[in-house]
């Protein structure tokens, strides 16, 4: 049940909904998870800076069950960061990611805890 969120300063016109479905779709596919299982939400137009720069930037957040180690992150991050600057045109030195390992136990979906 991956629950993630992208934040940028890319304004919203710049993020179709062909992008976020297709985010949606890549994630799935680099956690290897259904993706019916994967909730992504968007939050455009965000003021950032990084570096002490306003150029554009973004932050995937990234929680799931099971995304516990480095052999399960790094590929994720690799995978992710190469999406994002192809599909944004943001480079890969402003795409920042955070990966949490959700415990089963706190996960609820239908009335439903998946451990």
């Amino acid at each position: 049940m991956p629950l993630v969120t992208l934040i940028t300063n890319l304004p919203d016109h710049k993020l179709s909904e062909e992008f976020h479905l297709s985010l949606s779709s890549k994630l799935a596919e680099a956690l290897g998870k259904p993706e019916e299982r994967v909730s992504v939400r968007l939050q455009c137009g965000q003021r950032m800076a990084r570096g002490a720069s306003l150029a554009p930037v973004c932050e995937l957040h990234v929680a799931s069950i099971g995304l516990d180690c480095r052999e399960k992150t790094h590929p994720l991050a690799e995978a992710m960061t190469e999406f994002l600057a192809q599909s944004t045109g943001i480079p890969p030195q402003r795409i920042l990611m955070n990966f949490s390992a959700l415990q089963p136990h706190n996960v609820g979906c239908e009335g439903k805890m998946m451990g």
